[in-house]
């Protein structure tokens, strides 16, 4: 019994040790959204794909979202651009990446694809307000 009690004791303790560095990732590891700034730096590091991470920034006002879907067993991430309406240079960016634009897509927006990615990005307006999104949907 005490050899029990010990032990169980000894793994809390060394659990509390390993999760207090490590709590913010493995919370990040199981969230399914996040919404965030380039600013909130473990966050922009951990969810943001590298395409994003380099798309032009065209407004100063922009935001991250990411979402986990469970039902198709994939990954969205999302930089929202406020007061623009322009994409020609993120157009530009993707086709620089090696991305095509497609011939019809299945929302009102524009589909990019790449031979080199299974991501499918998509550019668009944001309705509600004044402003553009760069959306990459990934499947795992």
């Amino acid at each position: 019994m005490r050899k029990t009690v010990f032990v169980l004791t000894g793994i809390a303790f060394i659990a509390a040790l390993a999760r207090e560095p490590g709590w913010p990732y493995l919370r990040m590891a199981f969230a399914s959204s996040a919404c965030y700034t380039e600013h909130d730096k473990q966050s922009y590091d951990y969810y943001t794909p590298e395409l994003l991470k380099k798309t032009p920034r065209i407004s100063e006002h922009y935001h991250f979202e990411f979402g986990r879907i469970t039902g198709t067993e994939a990954e969205v991430f999302t930089v929202k651009f406020y007061g623009v309406a322009e994409t020609q240079r993120i157009r530009n960016y993707l086709k620089s990446q090696g991305y095509e634009s497609q011939t019809s897509c299945d929302v009102e927006a524009e589909c990019w694809e790449s031979l080199a990615s299974d991501d499918k990005v998509t550019v668009g307006n944001i309705h509600s307000q004044k402003g553009v999104f760069v959306q990459i949907y990934r499947p795992l």
